[in-house]
């Protein structure tokens, strides 16, 4: 290997404890904390499996489990703490483990990888384990990251209960 292809490991260790930070605040239901974290024009995006090997590739004609802007993940935060959100009653408990699988800075912006599994459980119907991988870009600011963009692939393609920021 040569040495410019090496990984900025300090690069990568940053962007770790940041996603860590992120699963660690959605599973205190920090609400507020977890969309601070977002850039004012942010986008999230949950494609949905079209067929055995390949997902959605354009939000704004195909389907996707979500697609949202900043403004639209605002109204999220407040259907889940209003109560509106009648398939989040109750939020179930979470807990997100994230293992951040490279990160590198390409035109300014930091593109990051990870792998996740997210354990959620309410009393009522027990237990789900989901599992995908995330891909996100990033900007720096200061003390920290913004997200730009965030993509979340789940590897089941057959969802079992309701999916939202929580618990994917």
């Amino acid at each position: 290997m040569i040495a410019d292809d090496l990984p900025d490991t300090h690069l990568v260790a940053r962007v770790s404890a940041f996603l860590a930070h992120e699963g660690a605040l959605l599973d205190s239901r920090a609400w507020h904390d977890w969309l601070e974290l977002y850039a004012h024009e942010a986008r999230y995006w949950a494609p949905v499996w079209n067929g055995d090997d390949a997902m959605t590739t354009d939000p704004s004609r195909q389907l996707s489990l979500i697609w949202a802007d900043r403004v639209e993940l605002e109204a999220r935060i407040f259907r889940i703490e209003s109560e509106d959100s009648y398939a989040s009653l109750p939020v179930p408990h979470t807990v997100h483990i994230v293992s951040c699988t490279g990160a590198q800075r390409e035109g300014g912006k930091i593109k990051a990888q990870a792998n996740w599994m997210v354990h959620s459980f309410l009393r009522t119907s027990g237990a789900v384990l989901r599992a995908g991988r995330y891909e996100y870009e990033l900007e720096e600011r200061a003390g920290g990251f913004s997200v730009l963009f965030k993509k979340v692939i789940i590897h089941d393609d057959r969802i079992i209960g309701a999916i939202d920021i929580y618990n994917i």
